[in-house]
């Protein structure tokens, strides 16, 4: 029987609803026109004005958490130890497996916003 991937995640993006302000993702959007005189720097000699249109990259600048979007929380995350004392797993080295299996989609649209769910 062929398996069935359902993509959960959501993107990364500024403004996101679901970390608590503190944890927030900070974008720094840099336009072409901001980033000339950085990129220019990258070849002696260059100015930005030689750059074509005087226009250099259009980047972003991320400072992210590792909460942040959608993620998956290693053993090791909770406690340094799992199983009776032994290491806990971080997650290069939680199995693949653990990642792909059947589920159960609930929708709570519902609810209001931090909304505590129970059984």
């Amino acid at each position: 029987m062929a398996r069935r991937i359902v993509d959960l995640s959501v993107a990364l993006e500024a403004d996101i609803v679901s970390d608590p302000d503190i944890m927030l993702p900070k974008i720094d959007y840099v336009d072409h026109k901001t980033s000339a005189a950085q990129m220019a720097s990258f070849f002696p000699g260059l100015t930005s004005n030689q750059l074509p249109g005087g226009e250099g990259w259009a980047i972003e600048r991320l400072e992210i958490a590792t909460h942040n979007g959608t993620h998956l929380d290693a053993p090791y995350h909770f406690h340094s130890t799992m199983n009776k004392g032994q290491r806990a797993i971080t997650i290069d080295e939680v199995p693949l497996e653990w990642c792909f299996n059947p589920g159960v989609k609930l929708d709570f649209r519902h609810f209001d916003d931090g909304y505590v769910v129970t059984a």
